[in-house]
């Protein structure tokens, strides 16, 4: 895989944010976007691992939920404006039942409540809060951190996959709505698969393993995050794969007549 870091394309005098950012592909991201010269503002509820990813990009850490709209806007006032936004938090719903048991079952409201805040608000809010300045600025770029499970069934967390499918109609209808005014902010998902981070347990990793499928090094999904930010395919999902080169996913059209006048 090439590595878009060695792109001519400099993000200085660029200001992000990159939620989840203490570990796994957000801690992936803020590396690579410090890499190419972007001032990063690392985001989690993890005070201590967080600051340590400040710390190697020279960076800020601030503690942020993200399912919380007021902090939210105190980040925005106390450490913004950003004109990127690597919207990266997420959660499975951790549900403990037997692998026989139907899925659901054993899911709690606050599970339920927990993984739509950060997997689904997190993206809404996040997006919202750094809006207005990229509307001034004129430009901007939001990479949010969806999945295959946004792409295709998970059987296994039926909920995540949910939030995965709801983060990608989120990019391309958004990323739309932009376009057709003529604005310069481009919206992307990366959507890769299964990945080396705190969400997947050491059994999962060992499913993984039987199941002869590659294990993702977040550092290969961050440099598709940088990536995404260089070529700008505005709406786009990048599926990422272990083993393969990273490709925009394509969409057979669908257009009833009668929607028509929802889309143009």
């Amino acid at each position: 895989m090439t590595s878009p870091t060695a792109s001519p394309t400099s993000l200085a005098e660029r200001r992000a944010i990159v939620t989840g950012g203490a570990s796994g592909i957000g801690r992936a991201s803020a590396l690579a976007l410090a890499r190419c010269g972007a001032e990063v503002v690392v985001a989690d509820v993890d005070t201590a691992a967080g600051a340590d990813v400040a710390a190697e990009t020279d960076g800020i850490f601030v503690e942020l939920d993200v399912a919380d709209p007021a902090a939210w806007d105190a980040v925005v006032d106390a450490h913004g404006p950003f004109d990127l936004a690597v919207l990266n938090a997420g959660v499975d719903t951790a549900e403990e039942r037997d692998p026989a048991d139907l899925p659901l079952t054993a899911l709690t409201l606050d599970r339920y409540r927990r993984i739509m805040g950060i997997n689904v608000d997190g993206v809404v809010l996040g997006a919202r809060a750094v809006l207005p300045h990229m509307l001034e600025r004129g430009s901007g770029d939001i990479v949010c951190t969806a999945s295959i499970a946004g792409l295709a069934p998970i059987a296994n967390d039926p909920i995540y996959g949910l939030t995965k499918h709801a983060v990608v109609g989120f990019v391309r209808s958004f990323a739309q709505a932009a376009a057709q005014r003529g604005l310069d902010i481009c919206v992307t998902a990366i959507c890769p698969g299964v990945t080396d981070t705190k969400i997947l347990t050491p059994d999962g990793k060992e499913m993984v393993r039987q199941m002869g499928f590659g294990l993702l090094d977040p550092a290969e999904v961050g440099e598709v995050v940088v990536r995404s930010v260089h070529e700008r395919p505005n709406g786009g999902q990048w599926v990422i794969w272990s083993g393969a080169e990273p490709r925009l996913y394509e969409w057979n059209p669908v257009d009833p007549p009668q929607f028509g006048a929802f889309v143009t």
